[in-house]
């Protein structure tokens, strides 16, 4: 069985108790920078590159409000992709509602 460590709370779970983030450079119309890589939530588990987990919560495919917040916080999720990267703050209120 395959685990993985929150970069939150740093809890050791196995993988289908977590969910994955992944980088993407993919940039609205909006980000006229070239240079802005977004951490978004990879619910399938299927993109390519590094990634960092987070304790899955309540809601399928969403991360638990507190290590988000852990890992923003304290940059657990940049440290992870080996990256700098920005977090969609829409992504941030789904999840702590």
């Amino acid at each position: 069985m395959s685990r993985r460590r929150c970069v939150g709370c740093g809890r050791i779970a196995p993988k289908s108790e977590l969910v994955r983030m992944a980088v993407t450079d993919q940039r609205s119309a909006s980000e006229g920078r070239a240079d802005s890589r977004r951490a978004v939530l990879d619910r399938t588990g299927t993109m390519p590159g590094r990634g960092a987990y987070l304790c899955r919560g309540v809601a399928p495919g969403e991360p638990v409000a507190d290590c988000l917040a852990l890992a923003t916080r304290r940059g657990g999720i940049a440290r992870a992709l080996r990256c700098a990267v920005r977090i969609d703050p829409e992504l941030v209120e789904s999840v702590s509602r």
